[in-house]
């Protein structure tokens, strides 16, 4: 279903829009927020029929960035790009209806002369492949009762392979061109990647644009921002002017003509009002609708917001960063308005700070969580994925750049993970991990470490990490805490210095040990106490930075490395799963009088920001080899200028992309779940996917860009240039270091 809306909020719909002479420039007083050209490899291409064109940047939103799809490598052989795929390759297009369609696969064999195509899980005829040397079309019949309208995945699969360069070669895949099948092919091949963006002359103006035919759509997938519009020019070469629209669909809402206009033989301007979009995720069809000869020029195409104000805080002296281990942020008012655990420290500091409302842990557990912290780095890049895995010399911490910019640097860390076994003793004036050490961990004391070397240090400038860990197991709060949430005169079978241990056991399958519901509200209730112990004691801390006259000048970071499940979807504690109670972590920034108080940002953010985040408020230059970015324009309520998604790990076996609303989780398998976080946050109810195309479509594209990007710092890019990879370390594993840690509940 389409709706005709007439010109909503367009500007110039006639030549006279040419910025030539003395017409203002409709784009005064907006900047850029996405730029749809540079973004050229996210866009879909229909030209005659959809067009995936592989081997080149365009292919990672079809094959899922070629994690475990069974793409190989790439390759160019003249003007043709191409990419190399083993025994089978994975690719996930669109289709906007079950209509009968036509997959022309143009490739080389290598190993094989035999193809089996599967659509959607369900085996098609298989095709004989010439021995010819070069390259050559082959059409897939994909029948209408195995189209589904929305993501299709079609699997490639052949009889055989050969070495190619020292990896295993089925055959080499140009391109993949999707039509309908009922009609002809209208042109003799669909427009490549390389070639889309010319340089088109309309009289004395030349500008670049991206060229299709008159008869052609131009294809991208954005969550609108706030204010947000979508600008561009426009023209048509050859005789005659021609029509064309701009068309936007979100989930479940028929699509919208936000403008109808026409293209002549001279650049016309447009900015089209999306405000009514702002906040959903949305498909924007630039679509051609003429015909004859001449291409249709589309010139800068770029989602617009309003100009940012030049804010620059005056730099913090000073700089805390807090990590509360093992808390999840729905425990916290700030996060949870409905939650019963009383935390008033961190509720103030939250209402004189800025909160982030949607902050992700980058892993389920510490030691990835943290190295991500206090390198900036994703977890696939530091390689922190495994008990017996260290940070390599190599790797730059926070602490080692503060250092070098003059700081004063002290941690306080009372998990044993985050030690000097395992490579985080580097750039620290002041190194102490209490589990190593021998000390106490509770939190009374290592804010009263960290308090006195504060008051040491209190007259340069400082950095204290601060790494507390009363909500891990065990739970063992005094009785008034526990008391608190279970006054109840429990008999049953959970013992507080033994929770690591009963958590663990709850864990296996089949379970040792299963918690009744008496159990269940004990383990929640000790819970819940060390989170109001640990407040209290942080609430002294900061009453203590005020004695010594820090708080206006020091910036203070809370966050978590993970969170804790309680039987949520199905186990307990952590480092298991990729659900929310384990990556939704609290995020908290104060800087009086220059961080604007009470703020909320609702857009997903990653923990391995802070650090970026941190040296801007500094002032300080920015770390080498960060893969983060800094956090200060969405403080200050700018739209940040990429998309707001954060994205997280277990291991090697799941990727999880969240955006403000939306969740897919990936599985080694290729199997994807999908949430809505705006009306399920407890992800309670998995989304039939289909009736949310556009999000899953969206979702999984940008997922696929970043598993696909070798520089991970700045992976929206189709150019994939420089980038980190740490070596990977395994730390020395004795007795003592595993008896240190299975007093925490790692029993591996």
């Amino acid at each position: 279903m389409r709706l005709n809306l007439v010109v909503l909020g367009t500007l110039c719909v006639a030549a006279a829009c040419s910025r030539g002479g003395s017409t203002p420039d409709p784009f005064a007083g907006l900047e850029t927020h996405l730029d749809l050209t540079e973004l050229r490899h996210l866009a879909e291409v229909n030209d005659g029929g959809w067009y995936l064109d592989f081997g080149t940047p365009a292919q990672s939103k079809y094959t899922v960035g070629d994690w475990r799809s069974g793409w190989v490598s790439k390759g160019v052989d003249g003007d043709t790009s191409y990419a190399h795929v083993g025994m089978r390759g994975r690719v996930y297009f669109q289709a906007e209806r079950p209509d009968a369609l036509i997959a022309r696969v143009r490739l080389r064999p290598h190993g094989t002369q035999a193809l089996t195509p599967y659509l959607n899980n369900q085996q098609l005829a298989s095709i004989h492949l010439g021995k010819g040397d070069g390259f050559a079309d082959y059409d897939v019949l994909l029948p209408k009762d195995k189209v589904t309208a929305g993501e299709n995945y079609l699997l490639l699969t052949f009889g055989g392979t050969t070495p190619v360069d020292d990896q295993d070669v089925s055959v080499a895949v140009e391109s993949i061109w999707i039509r309908n099948g009922s009609e002809p092919a209208k042109v003799g091949r669909a427009p490549m990647y390389e070639g889309l963006v010319a340089t088109v002359r309309f009289g004395e103006e030349e500008r670049q644009a991206i060229a299709l035919s008159r008869a052609s759509t131009l294809r991208y997938h954005v969550a609108v921002p706030a204010d947000g519009s979508l600008g561009f020019g426009v023209g048509v070469e050859g005789e005659g002017d021609a029509p064309f629209a701009i068309e936007v669909t979100a989930d479940g809402q028929p699509t919208i003509e936000v403008l109808t206009g026409t293209a002549f033989g001279a650049w016309t301007d447009h900015k089209v009002d999306l405000s009514r979009f702002a906040g959903e995720t949305v498909r924007i069809d630039l679509r051609a609708k003429g015909e004859g000869a001449g291409r249709l020029a589309w010139n800068s195409p770029r989602i617009v917001v309003p100009e940012r104000q030049e804010r620059n805080p005056a730099p913090a002296k000073n700089v805390i960063v807090l990590v509360i281990d093992t808390l999840r942020a729905d425990k916290l008012r700030p996060f949870n308005p409905q939650t019963r655990v009383k935390t008033p420290a961190i509720d103030k500091l939250a209402s004189e700070g800025v909160v982030f409302e949607l902050a992700q842990s980058p892993e389920n557990w510490t030691k990835p969580a943290v190295a991500s912290i206090l390198t900036g780095l994703h977890p696939q890049t530091h390689q922190q994925k495994t008990g017996d895995a260290a940070l390599p010399s190599s790797a730059e911490l926070l602490s080692e750049h503060l250092q070098g910019e003059g700081f004063a640097t002290g941690s306080f860390i009372a998990n044993g993970y985050v030690s000097d076994r395992f490579g985080f003793d580097q750039g620290w004036d002041h190194y102490s991990n209490y589990i190593r050490e021998g000390k106490s961990t509770e939190a009374e004391d290592v804010f009263e470490k960290a308090g006195n070397w504060i008051d040491e240090h209190k007259d340069g400038r400082f950095f204290a990490y601060i790494q507390t860990i009363d909500p891990h197991v065990p739970y063992d709060p005094p009785g008034e805490y526990l008391r608190t949430y279970d006054p109840s005169e429990y008999t049953g079978q959970i013992k507080p210095r033994m929770t690591g241990e009963l958590l663990e056991k709850a864990k296996r399958n089949p379970p040792q040990v299963v918690f009744d519901a008496s159990d269940k509200r004990r383990l929640k209730a000790l819970h819940d106490g060390e989170i109001t112990k640990h407040d209290h004691f942080f609430g002294a801390f900061l009453e203590r930075l005020n004695e010594l006259g820090l708080s206006d000048d020091t910036l203070i970071v809370v966050t978590s490395d993970h969170g804790e499940e309680f039987d949520d979807h199905g186990s307990w504690g952590h480092g298991h799963s990729v659900y929310q109670e384990l990556l939704h972590v609290p995020l908290m920034f104060r800087l009086p009088n220059r961080l604007p108080a009470g703020t909320k940002v609702g857009d997903a953010v990653s923990t391995l920001d802070i650090s970026a985040t941190v040296t801007e408020l500094l002032g300080v230059p920015e770390m080498a080899s960060n893969e983060g970015h800094p956090l200060v324009g969405l403080m200050l309520g700018d739209a940040a200028n990429r998309p707001a998604v954060a994205f997280s790990d277990f291991q090697d076996d799941r990727r999880v992309i969240t955006s403000r609303r939306w969740k897919l989780i990936l599985r080694g398998n290729l199997t994807s779940t999908m949430f809505d976080l705006a009306a399920d946050p407890l992800e309670t109810n998995q989304l039939d996917a289909s009736a949310f195309p556009i999000a899953r479509r969206y979702s999984r594209m940008l997922l696929g860009q970043f598993l696909g990007a070798t520089n991970r710092g700045d992976w929206l890019s189709a150019e994939q240039k420089g980038g980190t990879q740490l070596s990977r370390e395994n730390a020395e594993m004795d007795d003592t270091i595993r008896d240190q840690l299975r007093a925490l509940g790692y029993a591996h």
